[in-house]
């Protein structure tokens, strides 16, 4: 099953990188290591190799313009517009292939493995991103129009190829400038363009009516129910550091026995305290007179986090722990961390080790909304014209 990936408006704003979505969340190609080289050899590097491109008009003529490429639901693609986002998927692998090739002298070829576990060729590859982008951009339209979601007059004109012109190339700038800074960035067409920045905009306009701007739509209770499905914990600790932050190095014995003494004593203060709202106040200035770990700037209240994402033996404290209760000295890598098990919350922030810190409504909504589209693609699923799913770029290697 096709997966909508939460990052994808995200991704596909930035020009000169993949437009990638797939059932793996985006199959970018691995980037090898370098090769460890001799002194003379990089004295006299070796001419990068050769990097093959594909005949994009030999593959443009392999239907007519208006063919039919894709059709999901009332929307269709034709094969004009299928080719013209082809190519400019394969012209951004080409420069990968030159890239690895000029950095690392890697011969990347259309036949070898993308290297993701999939088993897929880069020919391969750049098919089904291809497929599934354009399957997914018409999932959202064909979605919204569902949801009788439209995007508005102002959006629209902003859509228009003169408007785009002014936006990217500058005040004054022609459409036709706007197709020659398209083809030497991503390489989409004025019409590539404006159909990818509608879909986004309904993508927006669709998690807005859903949702709210920032997940406002959802009630606490619904947010806090998604935080548990999900298996988010919520802790506050308070770090005495028993290594050197500028080294790692562990500090002397006799400094890390005194940091022991001083959470022993924190704990038994924090314990003799049974109102857990008197008792968070206190935590609060104790964290602020002793707590070591930078992370309190970003996270005030505490982390709300997955499985995975701390130290393993925080992890597990957190999990043994009833909410409110303080758990004894807890010895990790960092030092002796002493933690309260906080409640779920719906205006809390995660973190979950791969991102910057989100707020749990935001992303509760945004899971919602890839969980929405998932489903509807699952029950509408996209067909594509004989062959297409299966077509063999390598037999246009030039």
């Amino acid at each position: 099953m096709k997966k909508f990936i939460i990052g994808v408006v995200a991704v596909l704003l930035v020009f000169g990188i993949f437009m990638v979505w797939s059932q793996n969340n985006g199959k970018t190609p691995a980037v090898p290591a370098p090769a460890a080289v001799s002194e003379a050899a990089a004295e006299t590097p070796a001419p990068a190799p050769e990097v093959h491109g594909l005949d994009y008009e030999a593959i443009r003529a392999l239907y007519p313009e208006d063919y039919t490429a894709i059709t999901l639901e009332d929307e269709k693609i034709d094969w004009g517009f299928y080719a013209d986002f082809l190519r400019a998927t394969g012209l951004q692998y080409e420069e990968y292939f030159a890239q690895m090739a000029a950095y690392y002298g890697v011969a990347a070829e259309w036949t070898g493995s993308i290297g993701d576990g999939s088993g897929m060729t880069y020919a391969e590859g750049m098919r089904q991103e291809t497929n599934d982008t354009l399957a997914s951009f018409m999932a959202i339209r064909a979605f919204a129009k569902e949801k009788n979601v439209e995007l508005d007059a102002e959006t629209l004109e902003k859509l228009t190829p003169e408007h785009m012109a002014a936006d990217y190339c500058g005040e004054g700038a022609t459409v036709e400038d706007l197709a020659a800074e398209l083809e030497s960035g991503s390489h989409l067409t004025v019409d590539g363009l404006r159909y990818y920045s509608e879909s986004v905009a309904l993508y927006s306009a669709l998690f807005q009516e859903l949702y709210g701007a920032e997940g406002e739509k959802l009630t606490d209770e619904e947010v806090i129910a998604a935080l548990e499905e999900e298996g988010y914990l919520s802790a506050g600790h308070i770090l005495f550091m028993t290594i050197d932050p500028s080294t790692g190095k562990e500090l002397e014995e006799s400094v890390i026995a005194e940091k022991l003494e001083k959470a022993e004593a924190v704990v038994e203060e924090l314990r003799a305290i049974k109102d857990p709202d008197k008792m968070l106040k206190r935590f609060a200035e104790l964290k602020e007179q002793y707590c070591e770990d930078t992370g309190k700037q970003t996270y005030p209240d505490g982390y709300t986090f997955t499985t995975g994402t701390m130290v393993k033996e925080f992890e597990e404290t957190v999990k043994a722990l009833g909410e409110y209760e303080i758990s004894d000295p807890v010895k990790t890598s960092y030092g002796y961390h002493v933690i309260v098990r906080l409640p779920l919350r719906s205006d809390s922030t995660l973190m979950n080790g791969q991102s910057s810190p989100v707020a749990a409504r935001q992303s509760v909504a945004q899971n919602g909304i890839t969980k929405a589209l998932d489903t509807w693609f699952e029950a509408h699923p996209a067909t594509y014209a004989e062959g297409l799913e299966a077509l063999d770029l390598t037999k246009f290697v030039k």
